[in-house]
Formats: C-alpha cells, sequence, structure tokens
C-alpha cells in the first residue's frame, strides 16, 4: 500500500512537470504559430506518400529517387483525373451559364413575390424587395471604394497565407521524406540508452496512429465525394452534381461543420437551376451520405486508425474545437490519440506498475522501420487499452525499459 502511495505521488509530480513543460512550450509555440500550418501539411504529405517512399527503398531505388516518383504519380493522378472530369464539369458550368440570365430574373421575380406577400398576408418579418436590397447593399462611392480596397487587402493577404501553406509544405515534405531514416538515427542518438526501446515503442504507436488518421481522412473524404456525387446524379439529377460531390467531400475531412457547409453548395445550385423540391432532395441526400458516414464509414475508419471510440471522438472535437477553433477541430483526432497512448502508458508505468503489453516483444532496428511501416493490426488496442504484438527483431535491443 505504501509502495503504491509513493508510485502515485511520484506520477503526480511527474505529471505536473509535464503540464508545466507543455504550458511554456504553448506560449512560446503560440508567438511561432505561423509556422505550424505548412508544419502540418508537410506531415501530412509525408504520412500519406512514406509508405509508397519506402516500397520503393525496398526495392532497391534511392530515397531522392522515390520520392521523386511519388510525387510524379501524385501529380500524374491529379492531372489524369482533371482531363477526365474537366470536359464533365465544364459542360455542365456552361450550362449554368446559357441559363444565368433566366436564373436571375427568376429569382428576382421570387424575391419580389414574396415580398409583396410578406406586405399583403401581414408577416411578421417584412422581406425586402430586391431593389431595397441592392440600396441597403450599395453605400456612397468613397464608402464604396474604401470597403473594396479593404476587401481586396484582406483577400490579399489571406490568399498570400494560403499560398505559403500549400508552396511551403510540399518542399518541406520532400526534404524530409528523403531525409527521414537521418532524421530518426538523430533522434534515437538524443535518447538514453536505458528508455529507447520504451521511447522507440511509444513513437511508433504514435506513428501508427496519426497516420491511420490522415490516410483514413483521405479515404473517407474519397468514399463521401463519390456517394454524394451519385446520389445528387440519380436522385435529384442536378446540374454540377459532380462538382457539388467533390466539393462535399472535401469539406467532410472537417470536422463536424464540414459536412453541413459541404450541403450548401449543392443547395444553392438546385435552388438557381430547379426549384424548392430540388433543394430538399439535395439535403435529403447530403443528409443519408453523412448518416452512413457517421454511424458506419468514419467509426470503422477511425476506430481501427486511431482506436477511439465514437463517443470520445465527438467529446475531443468539442473540446478542441473550444479551445483551438477551426484549427482545434482539424487536429482534434490526432491529439486526443496522442493523449491517449501517451497517458495510458505512463499511468499504466507509473500509476499500476504492471509490464507495457507488447514492449517486451522485439521492436525493430532503426533500418528496418525506415524502410517498412508497422501494419495497423500489430498496434491495434485490446479493449483495455493494452497493445498487441510488435514487428520482429531489433540488434539494439538490451533489456527490457520499464
Amino acid at each position: 500500500m505504501d509502495e503504491r502511495l509513493a508510485r502515485v505521488g511520484r506520477a503526480a509530480w511527474w505529471l505536473t512537470g509535464i503540464v508545466l513543460v507543455v504550458a511554456i512550450v504553448g506560449v512560446v509555440a503560440w508567438y511561432f504559430r505561423v509556422i505550424f500550418p505548412p508544419l502540418v501539411f508537410a506531415g501530412a504529405i509525408v504520412f500519406l506518400l512514406n509508405p509508397i517512399v519506402c516500397f520503393l527503398e525496398r526495392r532497391g531505388l534511392p530515397r531522392l529517387l522515390g520520392a521523386t516518383v511519388a510525387y510524379l504519380v501524385v501529380a500524374l493522378l491529379f492531372v489524369g483525373l482533371g482531363a477526365i472530369l474537366y470536359p464533365l464539369i465544364a459542360g455542365q458550368a456552361d450550362q449554368v451559364s446559357e441559363r444565368w440570365p433566366e436564373l436571375r430574373r427568376d429569382a428576382t421575380e421570387w424575391i419580389d413575390d414574396m415580398s409583396a406577400r410578406s406586405d399583403r398576408d401581414n408577416w411578421p418579418i417584412h422581406v425586402p424587395t430586391v431593389q431595397e436590397i441592392e440600396d441597403q447593399a450599395g453605400p456612397d462611392e468613397d464608402q464604396q471604394i474604401t470597403d473594396q480596397v479593404q476587401t481586396l487587402r484582406e483577400f490579399a493577404t489571406q490568399a498570400f497565407h494560403v499560398g505559403i501553406i500549400f508552396i511551403i509544405g510540399p518542399f518541406l515534405a520532400f526534404y524530409l521524406l528523403i531525409d527521414l531514416p537521418e532524421v530518426r538515427r538523430r533522434v534515437e542518438e538524443l535518447i538514453p540508452d536505458r528508455s529507447r526501446d520504451e521511447v522507440l515503442f511509444i513513437a511508433h504507436r504514435l506513428n501508427a496512429a496519426v497516420g491511420g488518421f490522415f490516410r483514413g481522412q483521405l479515404a473517407v473524404a474519397v468514399i463521401v465525394g463519390v456517394m454524394a456525387s451519385i446520389g445528387l446524379r440519380a436522385v435529384v439529377n442536378l446540374p454540377l452534381w459532380l462538382v457539388v460531390g467533390m466539393i462535399a467531400g472535401l469539406f467532410n475531412m472537417i470536422p463536424l461543420i464540414g459536412p453541413w457547409v459541404g450541403a450548401v453548395p449543392g443547395i444553392v445550385v438546385a435552388l438557381a437551376t430547379k426549384d424548392v423540391k430540388a433543394a430538399i432532395g439535395v439535403a435529403l441526400v447530403m443528409l443519408v451520405v453523412q448518416q452512413i458516414d457517421n454511424h458506419f464509414i468514419t467509426p470503422t475508419v477511425m476506430r481501427r486508425a486511431v482506436q477511439l471510440h465514437p463517443a470520445a471522438v465527438m467529446m475531443a472535437l468539442l473540446a478542441w474545437g473550444t479551445v483551438g477553433g477551426f484549427f482545434g477541430l482539424l487536429l482534434a483526432v490526432p491529439l486526443t490519440a496522442t493523449i491517449k497512448i501517451l497517458g495510458g502508458h505512463l499511468w499504466r508505468k507509473w500509476v499500476v506498475g504492471t509490464s507495457v503489453p507488447g514492449l517486451d516483444e522485439p521492436y525493430p532496428d532503426a533500418a528496418a522501420s525506415a524502410q517498412e511501416d508497422v501494419p495497423d493490426a500489430a498496434l491495434e488496442d485490446d479493449d483495455d487499452g493494452g497493445a498487441a504484438t510488435m514487428p520482429p527483431t531489433s540488434p539494439h535491443r538490451s533489456s527490457p525499459a520499464r
């Protein structure tokens, strides 16, 4: 009993130190937060392309050429997909463009009719006419020029930041893909020998969880985009159904708000090109797709990828969204998976005092780990949070770190 209390006390002081260090690092990181979006984007690219580079390296291709081939494959994939989809998208866009004057006239008549009905039937809220909307939206000329300059400046600033992310991120990812084994060796040299096996074990589990999250998000986005496109084409016969479906799949990668934002373009297109009935059909299609995704696709993919219960995922999204806003929503799942893995390991080691399942198994050496991804099945947790088994052999394996 005394030993148990002493262990709990040591763990409490240890966790207090961790919280203090995390707080200091968080304050410093806040001042340099501009560097994190390109780093996160580069990390996502590395997690997605590193299996390809490792596969080519095992076949005898140097990592420089392997990374170049991986980038070329992705570029050719996008070019080929664009060449296939461009005629269909352009044709649908031309149809909407040809009907635009008619659509504008119909929308104007519909709004004016709603305004007249609101006055005639004494609605609680007056619906303004199109002319009233234009008069209210059109300030004096000097103010309008000032607003336009301010809007242009803000747009240019945002476009610059986004451009920096999408330009610097791929370059960082390319260099990381090339030097990943060397980076790992340098990091391992900084780890004390007595803790090396334990740290590498935890790092491997974190790598599997975070990498599985990014790959799982991409797979879910593709599946949702395909289902939404097929549903909009088959059920509603919506113009621009392919574009709307692709947008829905892309926004589905943003937790909580993404699926609802992705449905807005479809509803707008339906109201502009068809009628309210078509807009309701679009909303129903998106609702069905999201229910299938929420109850079957995402839980299956994410539970296997990051080993988190769907309820834990929802609570994590709410918590991190409150703390970090939009960026917190994007990183909520991998951050929670990281905390779960680290917290579970430290609790078992310092509080419970039990061995960590899987740590006594042989661990792959640096060269093998740099060239080979650990299968997800090898890192799946049991119901009580334990890991299964680890891959074979390690020449530097010493006594188990406890």
